[in-house]
Formats: C-alpha cells, structure tokens, sequence
C-alpha cells in the first residue's frame, strides 16, 4: 500500500519480492494513482532479473566486471575477454539457456582466429563470471561443462637462455630496456606484473616489494642487493601520470620527448624485444621465457623446488614440478661421478693393505 513520507506531497511505495526491497516515489500526490503506480511497479519487480535470476549473458559479463573486474590490474585484459566472448556469442541470450552446443559454436569460431590457450582462457573468464552471478546474484545456472569445452594444451616447454644467448641479447637490445629486462630474468615476475609496478611496491627499508599477480592477488618479493642497486638507478618519468611507474622507456625517434609508462602488454616495446633476438641469432625463444629461465637458474642453484615456487607466485608446487628436469639433470650428473662398485672395491683393496701393513 503507497505511503506518503514526511514532507513529502507525494506517495510512494516500497515493498519486498523474494527478499529484494523494491521502493520509489510514485509521482503523484493522487491516492488511487499511486495504487496503479505501485501495482505496476510490482509487476515490474516480479519479472526483472534480479528477482528471476534470470541474466542475459551480456548483464552477467557486464556486472562481473563492474563488481570485480575493473578493480584488479588485469582489467584491460577481462574487459578485452568480455568483448570478446560477446563477439561470439549472443549477448541477449539468458545465461540460463546456455548449453554446450553454444561453447563448441564459441570454441570453433575462435580458433580460426586464436591459440587453444587464448580460446580456454575466454572460457575460463566466462566461468567466473557464470558463477560469480550464482553465487552473489543468485542467477539461474546453466547446464553446461566449461572444462570439457576447453581444447588441451601441449605440456609447456622450457626455454632457458644460456649465458651466451643473454651476453648477445644485451649487446643487440635497446640500452633503455636493458633495466627492464635484467628485472625479468632476476625475479622472474611475469610481463603485466612488472609493467604495473609501481615505486609505492618498493620497500628499500624492509627489502621487500609488492607484486601484483595475475588474478588480482599479490605476493611480497625480497629485493636483493643486485636488485636494489638496479632500482636504484632507474630513471623516473617527468609526466605525473606515469612518474609513479617503476619501469618507463624513451619513445624513439622523438627527443625530447619525457620517458612514458609501458602498457601491460608491452606494446610496441616487444618488437623492439624480437628484432634484438633477431640480431642475437636467438632463436624459439620469447619474453615470457626469461620468467623459465630465472626458474631453472634458482633451481638448479638451491635444489628447492618449493622456494622456486613461492618466487614464482604459484599457488601450488605441482605447478613448479614443469622444472623438476633440472634437477634430474643434477642427479644424473652426480651418478655420472659415482659408482657403488668402485668405491666398494676401494674400500675392500684399503683393508687389504691395511691387513699387510
């Protein structure tokens, strides 16, 4: 039944539906014009989604990203899956109403386009925010099998730099990128995670810094001398915008132009990245490896695969366990200087001579 608030010459209604409150100003100070109001708001409460459940996919993507999304560092990337998916896929349609016939559509068309790896990840962030909208909008869910739909992928390959491949890189790299890189193949933080660093991660007292993973969780990584006294060296951008920035870069060809922030993905940066690889003669090789190759090098230093992991950022040591070859690689090589025949025989020829001694 409207009311009329205080101070007010209008009535208003305000009423529940399945445990959603549902209020308003009916505009109008007429009684029996406010009962029309409020019935016809009624109505409209009773069939909107939030009451249904029922959520096209294009609101169930929209409100993942409102909520979650855009409050993470990789909120270009989602945005981009979002966009997308919805490319791909019909947007008006209730998320409801998906079925797997739907995902294998999604999955063949955009593998004429993208890796099965970039296909699977579309996937995954679709069964995010499916499940988000369950579990916080109460949605209705559908019955589909985003795990089945998603095309295995070949066990990734580790690619480690030499020191003669790195001695070579960084003869043919750009000389601003070379902080940028070095960083890379100290830390073995990923590209997004060092292009977002910023200098309020750092934490020269404490030896500590932030890092921001994929995700939107973070981890604490110590500085060691080597990186401290590379980030203490570091140029800082003139334009405020980007001054906050650890790594910044000099836009070529253009001087005088002020140093400026390089994007998540590198931009126009990994070209430059390529062609000095191209110059090297470095071949099969990319700059998501130099993260392989700061696994392998601690690895095969420490022998602690579970250290490695936490440096990593890995939420499990089943994930690390890519790089136990390194020490199979160490074991076969102590086994190569060591033979249980021979030292038994040295000892028994020892007591020999010790008997006629």
């Amino acid at each position: 039944m409207p009311y009329r608030p205080k101070n007010s010459s209008y009535w208003h209604y305000d009423f529940q539906i399945r445990g959603r409150r549902f209020h308003g100003s009916c505009g109008t100070a007429d009684f029996e014009e406010a009962k029309a109001v409020e019935a016809q708001a009624r109505v409209a409460a009773k069939a909107s989604s939030s009451v249904t459940g029922r959520f096209t996919l294009a609101e169930a993507l929209g409100t993942y990203w409102t909520d979650v999304c855009q409050h993470q560092s990789s909120a270009r990337t989602a945005k981009s899956q979002a966009a997308m998916i919805l490319e791909t896929m019909d947007g008006r349609k209730s998320m409801a109403d998906l079925s797997n016939a739907d995902l294998a559509r999604f999955v063949a068309t955009r593998r004429a386009h993208a890796s099965n790896a970039t296909v699977n990840r579309h996937l995954q962030m679709l069964g995010r925010a499916l499940r988000y909208m369950g579990r916080v909008h109460k949605a209705q869910m559908p019955d589909i099998d985003l795990k089945a739909a998603e095309t295995p992928e070949p066990v990734e390959r580790i690619r480690e730099l030499s020191q003669d491949e790195q001695k070579r890189l960084f003869e043919h790299l750009r000389p601003d990128l070379h902080a940028f890189v070095k960083f890379a193949l100290m830390t073995g933080a990923r590209l997004s995670t060092i292009t977002e660093l910023r200098w309020s991660d750092i934490d020269q007292s404490t030896r500590r810094m932030t890092f921001r993973l994929k995700g939107g969780t973070s981890m604490q990584f110590p500085i060691s001398p080597e990186i401290s006294a590379l980030l203490s060296a570091l140029p800082k951008s003139e334009l405020p915008e980007h001054r906050r920035f650890v790594f910044t870069f000099e836009v070529q060809n253009r001087k005088g132009n002020p140093r400026r922030k390089i994007v998540p993905n590198g931009g126009g940066l990994m070209e430059d990245f390529r062609a000095a690889l191209d110059a090297a003669d470095i071949e099969n090789f990319r700059f998501h490896d130099l993260r392989h190759t700061f696994a392998t090098r601690l690895l095969r230093r420490t022998g602690n695969l579970k250290l490695v992991s936490r440096l990593l950022g890995h939420t499990s040591v089943d994930t690390t366990t890519r790089y136990a070859h390194v020490l199979d690689n160490d074991l076969a090589d102590a086994l190569d200087d060591f033979s249980v025949l021979q030292s038994a025989e040295s000892r028994s020829k020892s007591r020999r001579r010790n008997k006629s001694a």
